[in-house]
């Protein structure tokens, strides 16, 4: 069974999507695109959930796709108000409106900050909620998973925030995402774990990206000619579609964002 990415000229390659029960590290550099694309998947499945002729052109030959049933997004420091925000300057209305379709939002920000400098009133205005937490959030982080991954495309904004937190052993997170890999193959999901280029050592980032069963990279390229930069996107690694990649000699995707379509790809650069 697949899932669509929903950015279609992807989809097209991999034969309709990704395998159900993928957990895949987006990893970009700051503003490639990788919140965006899984901004754009979240909205256009929640689109083809309530458009039959939508729908149908997303199944269009594919025997095996699953549309998931909603979203849960995870948040570990921004609040919902700020994440639904940066949706809106992303999307049109119509857009914005789908992603929020059938969302459940679990904003972990208490959890995060817990025994940090940040003051109580920057994170919540109920400081005997903030005080009752234990500040157990990887534990809380899997009991959430557990309970909202089946049937839901699951996005973790982001796991940037997961690695770089001083209060969180990098080690026992690898070990939190690897038991995810084997629990999610249960599930009808993909999940998104977001992940900014750079802020990991080679070593740690090679660890995790080995954890997970795909890795997309998101960034930005330059010209020497042009003032420009545009964005690109490749596969790193994928369990299942890199025979697909191969085939078609596919080297990266050039992409753009608009607010009417999302995260689009443009073009292909192929190899040979």
């Amino acid at each position: 069974m697949r899932i669509p990415t929903s950015v279609s000229a992807f989809d097209s390659i991999v034969s309709g999507g990704v395998p159900a029960g993928s957990v895949i590290i987006l990893a970009g550099e700051p503003g490639a695109g990788n919140r965006e694309f899984s901004y754009t998947s979240v909205a256009k499945l929640a689109y083809a959930r309530k458009d039959e002729a939508f729908r149908n052109f997303m199944l269009e030959d594919s025997e095996d796709i699953y549309i998931p049933k909603g979203t849960a997004y995870i948040s570990i420091s921004r609040s919902e108000e700020e994440v639904m925000r940066a949706v809106d300057l992303t999307f049109n209305k119509d857009l914005a409106g789908y992603f929020r379709d059938n969302l459940k939002f679990k904003d972990f920000s208490v959890e995060f900050f817990k025994n940090s400098i940040v003051p109580i009133k920057w994170v919540t205005s109920n400081a005997s909620n903030f005080l009752r937490k234990k500040g157990k959030l990887l534990e809380e982080f899997v009991e959430f998973l557990d309970k909202n991954s089946d049937e839901n495309i699951v996005i973790v904004d982001s796991l940037t925030d997961l690695v770089t937190s001083p209060r969180i052993d990098t080690m026992n997170l690898i070990d939190v995402i690897r038991g995810l890999r084997r629990k999610a193959k249960e599930w009808n999901t993909v999940i998104y774990l977001l992940l900014t280029i750079g802020v990991l050592d080679r070593k740690e980032e090679n660890i995790l990206f080995d954890s997970v069963d795909g890795v997309m990279i998101f960034e930005w390229h330059g010209s020497q000619r042009y003032s420009k930069r545009y964005r690109h996107m490749y596969v790193l690694k994928f369990t299942g579609l890199m025979s697909h990649l191969e085939e078609e000699k596919i080297a990266r995707f050039n992409t753009t964002l608009n607010r009417k379509m999302g995260f689009v790809v443009v073009n292909t650069e192929k190899i040979g």
